[in-house]
């Protein structure tokens, strides 16, 4: 399967639709390869075939490939036991199209103050390089004493053009390559993934979006019958959030104890790092579910709830970072207009 979300969910909602109009899974894989766009999806497709004609379970053969993770593999498995994989392949295409959607609205959320950020940098960069310096020979010839905010700018002009731009673009590019290296490193990401979700709209937007993947991941486990502990335990591999994961982690060891799911969520609630992980709604509501043994049910529907919040979040962000980069890119040009035309203001006020 491509490495991007959209192949993947394209590869699974058509084998599901396959699979469910009454195909054998082996004649639907060959259906496939023949309208395969891509000698990759061919490629992939060829070696599932040939490991179902070599007699190995399906699941099995998702497994030999590095582009089904555990989540996939599990649920399919689950499935081939239960008899219904085209539900759960069609509900892992829904799974994998809400991850596109959320990525895709992120993306276009933060395309806008991404653009206007770049042109900022870029003109900034022409006023200081090419027009300060035509502005310091003028102030130059005039004599006069310069204000504090010109003769600023016009110290910046001057060290960007005698290599302050080489220096600033090497350490940006070391600096991204040195964060990505620590990212790398699990207490970093760790730290770094505990700490967003403390942002006051980006940490709640984060939360938000990571519960409705954990909510409708942990639903669609129970409902293709895979056993609880193994549910959480391929719900902790496929979290994306370190912190999340880690809970989800511990979770299961409470629960593998004996203990219920949301006991296990209220036991995490005194320890500082796991308190806001899982809000007091989400337990109350895994308690009912629990209780009722409707628990598969009760999750896709607040996996539902999240995702409507997620939606009205990305709305407020979107609201909210245009206006605040509209702002920046007016303080900044204007505090560079102001610097080179104030000398001009004192010396008419003179004359």
């Amino acid at each position: 399967m491509s490495t991007s979300l959209a192949h993947s969910s394209h590869f699974t909602r058509q084998l599901g639709t396959l699979v469910a109009a009454g195909l054998p899974l082996l004649q639907a894989l060959q259906t496939m390869a023949m309208s395969a766009q891509t000698p990759h999806m061919r490629e992939l497709i060829a070696r599932l075939c040939v490991s179902l004609e070599n007699g190995s379970a399906f699941h099995a053969a998702l497994r030999q490939s590095v582009y089904f993770d555990a989540l996939y593999c599990e649920l399919v498995g689950a499935a081939e036991v239960a008899g219904n994989l085209d539900e759960v392949l069609l509900r892992l295409a829904a799974l994998l199209e809400r991850r596109q959607t959320l990525r895709s609205q992120m993306r276009s959320a933060l395309a806008y103050p991404f653009a206007v950020l770049c042109i900022t940098l870029v003109v900034v960069a022409v006023i200081m390089v090419w027009v300060v310096p035509v502005f310091e020979g003028i102030f130059s010839s005039l004599g006069a004493e310069l204000p504090a905010l010109t003769s600023s700018v016009l110290h910046l002009s001057r060290w960007l053009t005698s290599g302050g731009a080489v220096a600033v673009t090497v350490c940006l590019v070391l600096g991204c390559l040195l964060g990505q290296r620590l990212m790398q490193l699990s207490p970093v990401h760790l730290w770094l993934d505990s700490h967003l979700l403390q942002f006051p709209l980006v940490g709640k937007l984060i939360h938000h979006t990571q519960l409705s993947l954990w909510t409708l991941t942990l639903s669609d486990l129970l409902k293709a019958g895979v056993p609880i502990l193994d549910a959480l335990e391929v719900v902790a591999a496929s979290s994306t959030n370190r912190c999340l994961g880690l809970a989800t982690i511990e979770l299961r060891s409470k629960v593998r104890q004996g203990q219920s799911l949301a006991d296990a969520m209220w036991g995490l609630s005194p320890d500082p790092f796991f308190a806001q992980v899982f809000p007091p709604l989400l337990v109350q509501l895994v308690n009912v579910g629990e209780q009722s043994g409707a628990l598969d049910s009760l999750l896709a529907k607040l996996a539902h709830q999240y995702m409507s919040q997620v939606d009205n979040l990305m709305r407020e962000f979107t609201q909210l970072l245009e206006p605040l980069m509209m702002v920046l890119l007016g303080v900044v040009m204007g505090a560079l207009v102001l610097a080179l035309y104030l000398p001009v203001f004192q010396l008419g006020q003179v004359l």
